[in-house]
């Protein structure tokens, strides 16, 4: 066999050319697996180097097969590389393209299917005949070789699929060549030939057999394809960036980039670069000529910050320059920072104003963080140390006080302050500070723990109210409050000494008229004397209880409502009237029982003497009225009659010390009402009655749920 090859100069230059094709296949492939393995493209590469040494070893095997057995095996092996090629392609343009969302398991296996079916058809073509009908021998020279005579219809169904899978690729890779950069129109120049040159070869030999129908010139088609490939993505400047990622980092930046080479001309640009531009083709002229205003020359200044005024609202950009002595270019990159500009603008424009409120406000105000430093200050606070704010804003305190040592309790406040920020909790105390002129004052300082803009630092807020008048008043209004109750403990001993000195003799008067003779004339005079001494005692007994019910309910115990009315109606004499209670055994409050017990004996006292029977006298308990969907709820009680009820013109003076409409009356029994509902907190009121008596409410009452 090696003496016909040599014969041949057909198929030896054929062998020869296969084998270069596996070499360099194999080479290339091992360099970009070593190299590139990490990136998706690299290893998309590799496949397809590799299914294309596959397919070269296959079509050079098989031109020295000798039996169809051994010829439809190898064909087999070939058809390995040949289905496997297309699907890689197709991976390997995808990546390129930057379609790598489309790379999922079920695409993968869907352009996957029919290639990998043919190669089990293939090696069983001899049994149905679907990829070939028939085979003959032919020469080569002078050497016989097996080779197709007809072909069966999955043939040209898979040829047909794998072209169009192809075609798909190839324009894949022409439109990402167009749509980038002039920098990668180099690549597309390789691309179209490289392409070409597989698709011409593959098409002359299926559709004429050429060269021969026994030699597949495809396999060296694909390996020079795959080489102009490989020398396109890993042999240029570019060769860790495909195209669309050069898009993703270079167009879709928001940085405005310009790429100038050695001589200073512009060799790229991004579109965030047209801004800075006055030429809308920038490529390939001076940069100093195509930068808009006086660009280039405060680029030449060495400054970072470079600003446009020739716009209504100038813009501003940090400036920076990129190089590398790998790549022979200068890369330009401008960083927009007109809305930081603003930003920082508008915060200074904010400061201002803070500047203004904080100092109209008449106490001190500070800010400090961990390490005591004052970042903020009013004049008010900055004048507790005779200093100005700028004077101590940026100062730890112990800067600001030389003789700190000697300051009482600094140490202490500065501890409260530490607190403060460790526990997140606000802190009132009334602290003494001695202000530069001397004076002692007293200050409620409250601190507050806030987070500063700058790195979210811990800090403390402090406002510190003079409350020097308000402390001075507090001990004026503790002494007065002390002689207050000294005052009622003297009134309470007075009340108790006159009423005992009063109802004595009132005692003794009653006590002779009781033995005088009742038969005789002067019967009358003895009853006068009797009603007489009677309203007295009522009157003292009144007065001293009036003295007594409007002081404040320090100690109010839980008592039932309903208890409570039932043992005051009890102690009440009210001439047999009609008592209707209608009070829910779970109304409970706070109140002092004994006086609450006097509400309803001078109401329940009151509604009897200023009627006649028959009377009927009803309490019960005031409703809130529902809203919302919620449920109504006990907030009051009343005491109504059905008798004759109060004018409207009387209506106003009932509440009156002294006011009564009876001729034995007191006049103070509505007042102790109002004086004990005003002591727990509630509101009194009348209105009429249903039946048009009289009617007492007694409101914003808490009960207990």
């Amino acid at each position: 066999m090696a003496a016909d090859i040599v014969g041949s100069p057909v198929v030896l230059g054929y062998t020869v050319i296969h084998l270069f094709t596996i070499g360099l296949t194999v080479g290339v492939g091992v360099y970009t697996a070593r190299n590139h393995w990490n990136k998706p493209l690299g290893r998309a590469f590799t496949a397809l180097l590799g299914t294309a040494a596959i397919w070269t070893v296959g079509a050079v095997v098989r031109l020295f097969t000798s039996t169809l057995d051994l010829f439809i095996a190898v064909t087999t092996l070939k058809y390995v590389g040949i289905s496997g090629a297309p699907v890689a392609f197709l991976l390997f343009t995808l990546l390129y393209d930057g379609r790598s969302q489309w790379i999922r398991r079920p695409v993968v296996v869907a352009i996957s299917a029919l290639p990998a079916l043919t190669v089990p058809i293939v090696a069983t073509t001899q049994l149905h005949g679907l990829f070939y009908g028939s085979y003959a021998t032919t020469t080569i020279d002078t050497i016989s070789v097996l080779s197709i005579e007809t072909v069966g219809v999955w043939y040209w169904l898979f040829t047909v699929y794998t072209w169009a899978l192809v075609a798909v690729g190839s324009g894949l890779l022409i439109y990402t060549g167009i749509r980038r950069s002039r920098l990668y129109r180099l690549q597309l120049l390789i691309l179209l030939p490289a392409i070409g040159i597989s698709w011409t070869a593959n098409i002359l030999y299926v559709i004429w057999g050429w060269p021969h129908p026994a030699l597949d010139p495809t396999p060296i088609g694909f390996a020079v394809t795959s080489l102009l490939l490989g020398v396109a993505l890993f042999s240029t400047q570019f060769v860790e960036v495909s195209p669309v990622a050069r898009s993703l980092i270079f167009d879709v930046i928001e940085d405005a980039v310009i790429v100038v080479d050695q001589a200073g001309r512009v060799i790229d640009v991004n579109s965030a670069a047209r801004p800075l531009l006055s030429d809308s083709q920038p490529v390939g002229a001076e940069l100093t000529a195509v930068l808009v205003a006086d660009l280039a020359r405060q680029i030449e200044t060495d400054s970072d910050i470079v600003e446009l005024t020739d716009e209504p609202t100038p813009r501003y950009y940090r400036y920076r320059e990129l190089s590398t002595s790998d790549i022979a270019v200068r890369v330009l990159v401008f960083t927009e920072i007109t809305a930081l500009k603003e930003s920082q603008r508008a915060a200074e424009q904010a400061y201002d104003q803070l500047r203004q409120i904080i100092d109209l406000v008449p106490d001190p105000l500070y800010v400090k963080n961990t390490d005591d430093e004052v970042l903020l200050s009013n004049e008010a606070n900055a004048e507790l140390h005779g200093l100005t704010p700028a004077e101590i804003e940026g100062k730890r305190e112990r800067e600001i006080e030389s003789d700190v040592e000697h300051i009482e309790n600094f140490d202490k406040y500065r501890q409260r302050e530490i607190e403060v920020i460790e526990t997140g909790d606000p802190m009132t105390f009334d602290e003494e500070l001695t202000s530069p002129d001397g004076k002692t004052k007293v200050f409620k300082t409250t601190r507050i723990p806030i987070e500063t803009a700058e790195r979210n630092k811990d800090a403390v807020l402090g406002y510190a109210r003079d409350v020097t008048d308000l402390k001075e008043y507090e001990q004026e209004l503790e002494e007065t409050k002390r002689t207050l109750e000294q005052s009622n403990k003297k009134l309470d001993r007075f009340a108790g000494v006159v009423s005992h000195d009063l109802q004595n003799p009132l005692h003794v008067i009653s006590g002779y008229v009781s033995i005088l003779d009742r038969d005789g004339d002067n019967r009358e005079q003895i009853e006068a004397i009797e009603r007489s001494a009677a309203r007295m005692e009522d009157i003292i007994t009144d007065l001293l209880e009036l003295s007594r019910v409007g002081r404040d309910i320090e100690d109010p115990e839980t008592v039932s409502l309903v208890t409570v009315v039932r043992d005051s109606w009890d102690n009440v004499e009210t001439d047999d009237a009609d008592f209707d209670i209608a009070v829910p055994d779970n109304a409970i409050i706070k109140a002092d029982r004994s006086r609450l017990m006097n509400v309803f004996e001078n109401l329940f006292r009151n509604a009897s003497e200023h009627n006649t029977p028959p009377l009927s006298i009803h309490v019960g308990v005031l409703n809130s009225v529902p809203t919302d969907g919620n449920s109504e709820s006990l907030t009051g009680f009343f005491v109504e009659d059905d008798g004759d009820g109060i004018s409207e013109e009387k209506q106003d003076a009932i509440f009156d010390h002294g006011y009564t409409t009876h001729t034995d009356g007191t006049g103070f029994g509505l007042s102790i009402v109002t004086e004990v509902v005003e002591a727990h907190g509630w509101s009194l009121s009348y209105c009429d009655g249903e039946d048009g008596g009289a009617r007492f409410e007694i409101t914003d009452v808490e009960f207990s749920d």
